[in-house]
This record gives structure tokens, C-alpha cells and sequence, in this order.
């Protein structure tokens, strides 16, 4: 046992030096991750931002109103209300809270907030101006009115807001004006500095030069980072709240900001603090830790006979493993008593959290609420003495539309009407009673032999699904950040994922028809930060392009559907039913042809 000890003691040093090497790479390797992610979304959102006020800028009425308003006297009212009037609509369609327009003398020529008429912007504020008189568009970081504006006497309530300066030119292309629109910082500024929190304890905000926090909640606060191009503090610091925290930032000059990510040091290093724990009792519990390894090897066989062949859940007898998820395995299995094939699915125990529970509930429960021919149908629920969590639903002899096209490559333009115009009418069902889907893919979309019937449609898995008409828990709404696949996600969803309606699985609907049609993906990306950036910027390609044997009516279908504003694309699922049977008058896909096509494939075992 010393001679046990002495091994023990040794092997422990090293590991421990080992695990806090390996840790703190670790812990920087993705802090870097997480920093590179923030900056990207940060960048692409100022571009868009800069892209609208551009625009906005750019308009002919809002040009001509905005030089009325110089030549007028100042602060006259009669123009700022003509130009309240031109700009307020394109204001509402990008959002924004409010506007300025500075002249080239530095003065508020016109805003929302009268007492600021004619006074001169603040020294900083000015400065950071400059560019847009030379006709650069700028975004400036977020300024309290204090700061923003000189020699008021009267300032405006409310969090700091961020700007995005635009050259306004009069018709002989010369600037006259900056039009800034503004973003409140703690608005969509806040979200995006949030999106990559690392951790539990972890905070993400912006600093300018002088190391002041941007931040609404901490506006004004002093960050230990400055404009250095990387820093990295691996050794604790203290931070606002009097934590021990570690911390990753990186300047962005062309923004005159920079963006920090801090975790506690607690929290980082929380392994560190498990493995010292477990150094210091492992003589005591040596022959404890025996017996508990062999109770987790015995607990792991049975788990391991469950969720493998012969094994049973409740009245299911499971038979082989047929589909693994990342928190979920599907078996089929066979009821003991009804002796029909089944398929289960089994929430994993490693994903078993109260969050991961509750939306595995509440898949089943909104699932099974559903009864239309096309929607997969629930027949049981129920939990192990184990605690495993399960439902049982119908078994489907069939092919993910995904699987179809990996295989045979794009499909016939009446098959696809005649899966399409299915999945659809699925959809109506669910939009109806306030469920959307949120995970239309070519994977979740299920092509059967049901019934007696050939290319029947069954959409599946409702893992992602949302009642609109209730608001869902925090917990649920942060992890869909990171939950679907970005290819088939609207615009809308990918910028703001708690702000989704029925219209988002139209887009999703308009990107498996595309991949049905040409075979291809509609967008391509190394990762899924470049393809999120190509989904909100890049105009999608037409069909017929790819695909010239598509009805122009059709292509024309599909492409409204694609469209990056919501407000564009069909308004109800119903309206692509009934363009689906107008097609499919044209382009019928007969039984005939479906039973040739599926007596083509090879062979399997019956269940």
C-alpha cells in the first residue's frame, strides 16, 4: 500500500501539472474561438447597419429635404417635419430608434429630440465624424448625449446610443451633411456582444481607447484592456464586480473599439479545483472508488443491453439502433402486446438536464397534438426506473428526402411538387394552432411507403418546435443559439433566433425545394460562420439556372420563398398548397410512377 501510495502520489503531481497545462490551452483555444466568432457577427452586423444607412442616405426625397433643411433658418420647424415625414418609414424598416442629421459645421441640423436643434456636437464626437464629410460612411461606438453633445441644457434619458454615419450629397455629389442613425447599446449592440458569452459567468462587451466600457449596463466603467492588436490575462484580475475573472480582448481599429470576453477564474478552472479535491481523499476512499467503479461498470453493461438488442423500455422490446442524434438515439423496437414495429427514441442520460427534459417534453407534447396524415404520429411517452426519458412513435418504412438526393442526385419536378405540396399540408395544420416547426430540412422530411401508398410524407422530429403563442422560458430560448442547422434558417432567425414566426419553415421549405430540384445546397461555407454570413447578404441563385427543365413557375415559387425579408415571401403555408395542385395539374407524379421508383431500390429486412 506505500509502495501504492508513493505511485499514486507521483502519478498524481504529474497529472495535475499535465491537466493545468492542457487546461489553460485549452481555456485559450476557445476563448480565441469564442472572440473571432464575436468580431465576425459584430462585423457583419455593422456592414449591414452601414448598408442601410447608406441607403436611407442615398434616398431622393430624404437628399432633397435634408438640403432644404440647411438652406432654411435654422431650427426652422416646418422643414424637420418634412423631413420626419420622408424618413420615418425607411427608419421602421430597419429598426432603428433614432436619427441626425449633422451639418458641416458640426451642428444638429434635425433630430428627434428638439432642445438639441443647432447645438454643436461634442469635440469627440465631431471627430469621429470627420470621414463621412469626406463621404465615408462611419460606425461610431456608443455615446452618452453628455459626451455627444455640447451645451445642452436639457439631455436625453435613456442608455447610450451607437451611430452609423452616412454622407448625404446634394446633386452636384457634394456632402452637405451626416445622416446618423442610431442603435440603442442596449438593443440588437447588446445582443450580439452576448450571443458568445463564454460560459455561465461569463460577459462580453465593448471598450474604446481609453479603456471605458460601451457597454449600457457598465457605460463608463474602466476595462484592464486597451488598443492592444491581442491580449490575453490568464492570471485572475479583478474585475467590476469584485470577481476573479480571466479575460481575451482584441482591438478593432476601424471601429475605434474593442471587444473583450471575461469568465471567472472559478468557473475556468473549475476542474483544477475537482482534481485537487479528489488528490486529497483518494487514500481514504481507495477502497470506495473500487466499488464505485464497479458499480458504474455494472450500471454501464445494463445500460448498454437497454439501449443494444433484447434490450426493453416499459413495454418495448428494442431491437436495433436505427438513428443517433446528438441528446437522442432512435431504436426500433416491438410492443410486447401489439407485437407492431415501433420506433423509440431515447433521450440520452449525458443530455438528461432540466433544460434538455423539458424540451424533450415538450417535442412530444406538441408532436402529438397534431393529427394530420402527414405529421408523424406519438403513441406513448413515459420515463424508466432508470430515469430515461422515451416516446414511442410510428415506425416508417421510407427515405429521408435527404438520403433521396445523396443517392439519385435531383428529383423529378412532379415528384418534388408531390412531396412539397405534403410537407405543406402538414404545415398548415401546425401553423394553425400557433406551432412552428423551426427544423424543416431534407433530413427531417420523411418519404414513405405507408399504408399501401407510395411517396407518402411524414415530417419528423419536433425537437426545435415553438408555440408562438407563448413565450418560452430563458433557458430554452438561449440554447437555441446554438441548436439547427444554419443552411435552412431564415435571415431573421439567424439575427435574432427568439424572434421567428410561421414564415421562417416557408424560407426552410424554399431551401429543400432548391436542394430537391438541383441537387445542390443552396449556399456553401468552410463553417457555419461564412455560411451564415452568405444566407444574410448573398442574393440565393435561381433554379432554372441550375436546373433549366423547371417550370418558370415553379423557379418563381421557390425563389419567393427565399426571400432575406419575410415581408416578402408567401404569408401563409396555404398560399404554396394551392400554387402546389395548380402545378401539379401540369406535373402529375401517379402511383404508378412512385411504385416503380421504390421497387427499384434494393431489398431489406421487414421488422
Amino acid at each position: 500500500m506505500l509502495a501504492l501510495s508513493v505511485v499514486l502520489v507521483l502519478l498524481g503531481a504529474w497529472t495535475y501539472r499535465q491537466v493545468e497545462a492542457s487546461l489553460r490551452d485549452l481555456r485559450a483555444a476557445t476563448m480565441k474561438s469564442l472572440l473571432d466568432s464575436e468580431v465576425n457577427a459584430l462585423r457583419v452586423w455593422i456592414a449591414e447597419e452601414r448598408a442601410d444607412a447608406e441607403r436611407i442616405a442615398r434616398d431622393a426625397r430624404v437628399r432633397e429635404e435634408i438640403a432644404r433643411l440647411l438652406a432654411a433658418p435654422r431650427c426652422a420647424p416646418e422643414p424637420r417635419v418634412r423631413l420626419e415625414a420622408a424618413i420615418r418609414p425607411l427608419l421602421r424598416d430597419v429598426g432603428d430608434a433614432t436619427f441626425n442629421v449633422v451639418d458641416r459645421e458640426g451642428r444638429f441640423a434635425a433630430n428627434r429630440f428638439a432642445p438639441y436643434c443647432g447645438l454643436a456636437a461634442g469635440a469627440e464626437f465631431h471627430a469621429l465624424l470627420a470621414p463621412v464629410f469626406e463621404g465615408e460612411a462611419r460606425f461610431v461606438p456608443p455615446f452618452r448625449d453628455e459626451a455627444r453633445v455640447a451645451g445642452a441644457t436639457r439631455v436625453r434619458e435613456g442608455p447610450p446610443l451607437a451611430w452609423v454615419a452616412a454622407p448625404v450629397r446634394d446633386a452636384s455629389g457634394r456632402v452637405i451633411a451626416a445622416l446618423a442613425i442610431a442603435q440603442p447599446a442596449n438593443a440588437v449592440f447588446a445582443s450580439i456582444l452576448q450571443a458568445a458569452r463564454p460560459g455561465e459567468s461569463g460577459e462580453t462587451y465593448a471598450f474604446d481607447g481609453n479603456g471605458r466600457v460601451l457597454s449600457a449596463e457598465r457605460y463608463g466603467q474602466k476595462s484592464r484592456f486597451g488598443k492592444e492588436p491581442h491580449a490575453v490575462a490568464f492570471e485572475p484580475y479583478a474585475n467590476h464586480r469584485g470577481a476573479e475573472v480571466l479575460g481575451a480582448a482584441r482591438w478593432l481599429p476601424e471601429y475605434g473599439m474593442g471587444v473583450a470576453l471575461e469568465i471567472e477564474a472559478q468557473e475556468a478552472y473549475a476542474p483544477l479545483r475537482y482534481l485537487r479535491i479528489a488528490f486529497g481523499v483518494v487514500f481514504g476512499a481507495l477502497v470506495i472508488a473500487v466499488l464505485a467503479a464497479l458499480g458504474t461498470a455494472f450500471s454501464v453493461i445494463r445500460l448498454r443491453r437497454e439501449l443494444g438488442g433484447g434490450g426493453r423500455l416499459g413495454a418495448y422490446r428494442l431491437i436495433e439502433r436505427i438513428g443517433e442524434g446528438g441528446m437522442a438515439d432512435v431504436h426500433l423496437a416491438r410492443h410486447d402486446l401489439l407485437k407492431r414495429p415501433t420506433a423509440v427514441k431515447v433521450l440520452k442520460r449525458a443530455h438528461a438536464t432540466d433544460e434538455m427534459i423539458a424540451r424533450f417534453q415538450r417535442e412530444v407534447q406538441m408532436a402529438s397534438s397534431l393529427a394530420h396524415p402527414n405529421t408523424v404520429e406519438i403513441f406513448d411517452f413515459g420515463r424508466t426506473r432508470d430515469g430515461l426519458f422515451y416516446y414511442a412513435m410510428e415506425y416508417l418504412d421510407g427515405l429521408t428526402v435527404g438520403d433521396i438526393v445523396a443517392q439519385r442526385g435531383a428529383l423529378p419536378v412532379p415528384r418534388v411538387i408531390h412531396v412539397l405540396r405534403q410537407v405543406c399540408a402538414a404545415l398548415v395544420e401546425a401553423h394553425a394552432k400557433g406551432v412552428v416547426h423551426r427544423d424543416i430540412k431534407p433530413e427531417n422530411i420523411m418519404v414513405c411507403r405507408y399504408g399501401g401508398v407510395y411517396d407518402h410524407v411524414k415530417i419528423l422530429d419536433f425537437g426545435l418546435v415553438k408555440q408562438v403563442a407563448e413565450k418560452p422560458s430563458r433557458d430554452l430560448t438561449r440554447s437555441l443559439r446554438i441548436l439547427g442547422t444554419p443552411l435552412y434558417m431564415a435571415p431573421e432567425r439567424l439575427r435574432n433566433p427568439a424572434d421567428v414566426d410561421a414564415r421562417v419553415d416557408i424560407y426552410a421549405l424554399g431551401a429543400v425545394a432548391f436542394l430537391m430540384l438541383t441537387g445542390r445546397r443552396l449556399f456553401e461555407g468552410g463553417n457555419d460562420l461564412e455560411l451564415t454570413s452568405r444566407i444574410l447578404n448573398d442574393e440565393p441563385p435561381r433554379v432554372r439556372a441550375l436546373a433549366p427543365q423547371v417550370p418558370v413557375e415553379l423557379d418563381l415559387v421557390v425563389m419567393s420563398c427565399l426571400e432575406k425579408r419575410r415581408e416578402d415571401r408567401p404569408q401563409r403555408v396555404a398560399d404554396l398548397v394551392e400554387a402546389f395542385d395548380a402545378l401539379a395539374v401540369e406535373h402529375r407524379w401517379t402511383q404508378r410512377e412512385a411504385e416503380l421508383w421504390w421497387s427499384s431500390l434494393p431489398k431489406k429486412n421487414e421488422p
